[in-house]
């Protein structure tokens, strides 16, 4: 392993053990057990979110789960051991905005501008692997609005297998196809 390879292991157990402490001194003063948020928390939550996460997610239904506040918690300090970039103030208000807005008795997402549900999806081998996988944390239109190469959809297809989506190697070869020929950047 080179020493460059072996730094960059090193900044990621420290950010990991950073997030585990920030997690364990919220859980332990309190401030992690789940309450009754305040509309000006939720907003503080929303505006953090706008500023933080639509780098990587967009703001328009970047998740369509439906979590309760233990398991955003989870996803947001996650999301921190990852590179987040959000500050100890924002992390409570962001959960409490996930979970007012993507929380279990929160209404289903409307996705598309006219309020109708997500738009057909072009017919082909890799349709059904598209909903079924990528579907349970992105919106529709996230995928759609998508323009990538065949090779840049690679990527992104392993990054999300990195990231727990669970595809098997010849799943992954049809989707990137399928997402290649009705998603690419030409």
């Amino acid at each position: 392993m080179t020493q460059y390879t072996s730094g960059r292991w090193v900044s990621l157990a420290c950010l990991i053990a950073a997030a585990v402490v920030m997690a364990s001194a919220y859980v332990e003063t309190g401030q992690g057990s789940p309450v009754q948020s305040s509309e000006s928390e939720v907003e503080k939550g929303r505006v953090a979110f706008g500023q933080v996460c639509v780098n990587c997610h967009g703001m328009r239904k970047s998740a369509i789960l439906r979590k309760d506040s233990e398991r955003w918690r989870g996803t947001v300090y996650s999301m921190i051991s990852r590179g987040a970039q959000l500050m100890p103030d924002e992390i409570e208000p962001v959960i409490a905005y996930l979970s007012s807005t993507y929380g279990p008795d929160s209404p289903p997402p409307v996705l598309g501008d006219d309020g109708s549900q997500a738009q057909e999806l072009p017919e082909g081998p890799g349709r059904a692997i598209l909903v079924r996988s990528c579907f349970q944390c992105h919106a529709v239109e996230l995928v759609v609005s998508s323009r990538k190469s065949e090779g840049e959809w690679k990527g992104t297809v392993a990054r999300m297998v990195g990231h727990g989506a669970n595809l098997t190697s010849p799943e992954q070869e049809i989707l990137i196809k399928y997402a290649a020929e009705h998603f690419s950047a030409e």
